[in-house]
């Protein structure tokens, strides 16, 4: 035992508020340190903790007990002049007279003084502790006894302290400094409330703290990089002070943040000389097999060194080793990660075998419990890289491959799979990893290494999975076979292993309804969507996305406007809740939502959602989406009257679509370039793009725009029947249809019937609030919409489709009505001065059709000059009148 100091005497204490580590002795009060971190919150919890019988400062080595109460006590007796008597415990074994006589000595100079003298008989030690409690009792003030580096105190010490603090009637405020836990009936004096704890969760340096301990080092960090110290730290008192040693002797003290580690240098030598050489050689043992994981769970812990070992790691936790219980998780424990680094590096070099096999026996354990990327993290580490292929394979965590990010996870760990680990699980898991780079060709290759034999169970699942998410990609038309073998297999395995991995069928069925789409069998990949949507697959909210933003696009194209915004919106509102980006969409709902939009005539949130759907790589990347993404941008623009950039949008994606397709990925972008031709009044080429035999009802309506350009009444009277005749069809081929039987009862001289069919398509498009096929009808059937007051009076929600077109209108399906004699224009107007004609005609100022249009003032008088010299007039008015005349616009 060393000497003992009252309030009159102190140490030095160097440093940064906690004793020196590698100092043999520690005597006295020491002073506040010269480079001292206030720690005002500890102080009040000490002042408070006075207040009761008992303060116990519990914690491990170097977490700063004895810095913390010498600065309090320091600090008070500036405040208040009283003072306490300080014991530092050296030595074990120390007799119990003697511990005593140590004590009594220290409360004498705090004036504790008993008459007489004492001997070493029992009864004579009962007497004086009798006599040291009355005194005590009866002192008109407490008087304060630290006792510091207590772990080494015997039983028999702790028994006189308990008798002490129950018979001096409060006159006593013990403050016990320890690595461990004293035997003192803590849970008693918990239940009487008469003991204040400071542990090491209290202890441990916030952060601020850590950011004012680094500037008295005269060491400047980033914010990010404070909170990254104290984490790696755990606010641990020593550790802070070797990291600002470390980082004093660093260029770039943030980068340096990350190289700090427990395996090397003064922490090492530290926890080296306080933790592992003062344990015994089963505790020593017990450290090293079980620092190969980083959380110690019960079963865990008995499979790496033994069924013992739970029970010591409770000691070990209440003995203050840097051994961290989970809050959460009765019976969890962790080590600090510089404990665990060095205890890592320690078996490394004592015994390579040994660690290679506890990595793989915690690896098997792992993957038994279905954490399979803990399992692949350790079976990595061990090199066994087999091991880890069969932990993914067998524990159906090839969808995490496929669809995690691989910034991190299974993903980060399996890029380092050696190229010439030969194993079937090995080369699925590669062709998993190539195909999440895109790279198909590899993709294949790799499974071709797969055995006709190895087409069974776990295996087979798995490379079916790959080989339909691969198709899927490439236009191969086994795509449905390989999901639907995949989807048998996955029947087969253990529904408690399904249950885990619901992302598998979730995966299946999305992958088997992209390709139903691509093929055209929409009414297939509806069931297979809706199947897919009702899943839950917790952390896979994505792929659900896609899902509803698919059923989405299904319905804009049916045109069930309502029930595709509905589906876009679950699509978004899910992302939203999965705290997934907002500036990455989901790119089907985005591309559904920009239909739902045109059909409405609603040009400009079209384009936001246009731009909001490109802004995600999956458009570009998904045959379906990249047609259906292309026929809706070439809808705006021929909206715009900008028919050329349209048609070389359509084509340029039609050329790497399937040119002879049929499916979703080919047809829209066939149809939508025919529908284009013959906006531009070739009809001739309109039809040779499409199959005169081809029953779908949008081909059919363009086919008979093409027989309506060509004044062939009987083709256009056709095509109207063929697709009212059969059904159940797309709204806007069943509006349309309407609107070309209009056309063709106007050419035969019958207005009424005309206006019955018209009447027709109002009624069906109303429900959707459908306005495209009316902008793009005949002139002649737009005007005797317009001019109708029943029908255009009652439908205002058609008004924004009845006014100026904005492009050339090539399609004619009847004379226009003549409203005055007019000679037939030598130069047509150009699609922009169309535009401009409208707004003329609406009455709107110069300025205001800039904003509309969003272009310069001097751009619009440009295009009013042109149009005037055009229609051979000099007057705005004029202008309007002659075009109202030759049918550019509406009367």
């Amino acid at each position: 035992m060393g000497e003992i100091y009252g309030t009159d005497r102190s140490a030095e204490l160097e440093g940064m508020g906690v004793v020196d580590p590698l100092s043999a002795v520690r005597f006295g009060i020491p002073r506040r340190p010269r480079r001292y971190v206030d720690r005002s919150r500890l102080n009040k919890r000490l002042l408070r903790g006075v207040e009761q019988p008992l303060t116990l400062v519990s914690a491990p080595a170097g977490s700063g007990k004895t810095a913390l109460v010498a600065a309090w006590a320091a600090a008070r007796r500036t405040a208040t002049g009283v003072g306490a008597a300080w014991l530092t415990l050296e030595e074990r074994d120390v007799p119990r007279a003697m511990f005593w006589t140590e004590v009594l000595e220290a409360l004498r100079r705090q004036g504790v003084v008993l008459p007489g003298t004492r001997d070493d008989t029992a009864d004579a030690h009962a007497q004086m502790l009798t006599e040291l409690a009355t005194v005590l009792a009866d002192r008109p003030q407490p008087v304060t006894l630290v006792l510091d580096g207590y772990e080494i105190a015997a039983a028999e010490q702790s028994s006189d302290l308990d008798f002490l603090l129950r018979h001096s009637d409060h006159g006593l405020r013990l403050v016990i400094l320890t690595r461990v836990d004293p035997t003192l009936p803590l849970r008693r004096y918990r239940q009487a409330g008469i003991i204040t704890e400071i542990r090491m969760p209290e202890l441990a340096f916030t952060e601020d703290e850590t950011a004012h301990l680094m500037q008295l080092s005269g060491i400047t960090l980033r914010g990010d990089s404070v909170c990254a110290l104290t984490s790696r730290t755990r606010g641990w008192a020593v550790g802070l002070r070797f990291a600002s040693m470390y980082l004093e002797r660093s260029d770039d003290p943030d980068e340096a943040v990350a190289d700090l580690a427990g395996d090397s240098g003064n922490i090492a030598q530290y926890l080296t000389a306080e933790m592992l050489r003062t344990q015994s050689d089963d505790v020593r043992s017990l450290l090293l097999r079980t620092g190969v994981v980083d959380v110690l769970q019960p079963s865990l812990v008995e499979q790496l060194a033994g069924r013992s070992a739970g029970r010591l790691l409770e000691s070990l936790a209440a003995g203050n080793v840097l051994v961290e219980p989970l809050p959460d998780h009765p019976g969890w424990y962790r080590y600090h990660p510089f404990l665990r680094e060095l205890l890592r590096a320690e078996l490394a070099y004592e015994a390579p075998r040994l660690r290679r096999m506890l990595l793989k026996r915690a690896a098997d354990w792992f993957a038994q419990e279905g954490l399979i990327e803990s399992a692949v993290g350790l079976a990595s580490e061990a090199g066994a890289w087999r091991d880890a292929a069969a932990y993914v394979i067998d524990g159906l965590a090839i969808g995490d491959v496929l669809l995690r990010d691989d910034s991190s996870g299974v993903h980060l760990m399996l890029r380092k799979l050696p190229p010439d680990v030969v194993d079937p699980g090995a080369a699925v898991i590669r062709a998993a990893l190539a195909l999440a780079d895109r790279d198909t060709a590899r993709c294949v290759h790799e499974l071709e290494q797969l055995s006709p034999k190895e087409s069974h169970g776990a295996l087979g699942l798995a490379a079916d999975v790959v080989r339909a998410m691969c198709a899927s990609l490439t236009g191969d038309p086994r795509t449905v076979a390989y999901a639907d073998r995949a989807a048998q297999l996955l029947g087969t395995q253990d529904w408690r292993v399904v249950a885990a991995h619901p992302e598998l069928a979730l995966l299946i069925r999305t992958v088997k309804a992209r390709a139903l789409l691509r093929d055209g069998q929409l009414a297939r990949a509806r069931d297979v969507l809706i199947a897919a949507v009702r899943a839950k697959a917790p952390g896979y909210e994505t792929l659900t996305a896609d899902c509803l933003g698919y059923l989405a696009l299904l319905d804009s194209f049916e045109g069930s406007l309502r029930g595709a915004s509905e589906w876009a919106e679950q699509s978004a509102a899910l992302v939203e809740r999965a705290g997934l980006l907002a500036n990455d969409p989901p790119p089907a709902a985005e591309i559904a939502l920009a239909g739902v939009s045109i059909e409405r005539h609603e040009l400009r949130a079209g384009d936001d959602h246009v731009r909001a759907a490109m802004r995600s790589y999956d458009a570009c990347d998904e045959p379906v989406l990249r047609a259906q993404a292309a026929v809706v941008q070439a809808r705006l623009l021929e909206a715009r009257g900008a028919l050329d950039e349209a048609m070389a949008l359509v084509e340029t994606a039609a050329g790497s679509a399937d040119a002879g397709g049929t499916g979703w990925s080919a047809h829209p972008l066939r149809v939508e370039a025919a529908k284009l031709k013959v906006v531009q009044g070739r009809p001739d080429e309109a039809e040779r793009l499409i199959d005169p035999f081809d029953g779908a009802a949008d081909a059919a309506l363009v086919l008979g725009h093409a027989h309506l350009q060509r004044e062939n009444w009987s083709g256009v009277a056709a095509a109207a029947s063929r697709i009212l005749a059969q059904g159940n069809q797309p709204l806007q081929a069943r509006v349309g249809a309407r609107l070309l039987e209009a056309a063709y009862e106007l050419h035969r001289g019958d207005p009424e019937r005309a206006r019955t069919s018209v009447a027709d398509a109002v009624r069906l498009a109303r429900p959707e609030e459908l306005r495209r096929p009316f902008w793009e009808a005949p002139p002649a059937v737009r005007h005797l919409l317009a001019a109708d007051p029943e029908l255009a009076g009652r439908n205002s929600w058609l008004k924004s489709v009845l006014g100026p077109r904005t492009r050339v209108l090539r399609i004619r399906t009847c004379p226009a009505p003549v409203l005055a004699e007019a000679e037939p224009l030598v130069e047509q107007l150009t699609p922009k001065e169309l535009e401009v004609l409208g707004h003329l005609s609406e009455l709107l100022t110069t300025e205001e059709i800039a904003l509309t249009m969003f272009v310069s003032v001097n751009t619009v008088r440009t295009h009013i000059r042109n149009i005037l010299r055009k229609l051979a007039v000099s007057r705005r008015n004029e202008a309007v009148r002659r075009a109202r005349a030759l049918s550019l616009i509406p009367v």
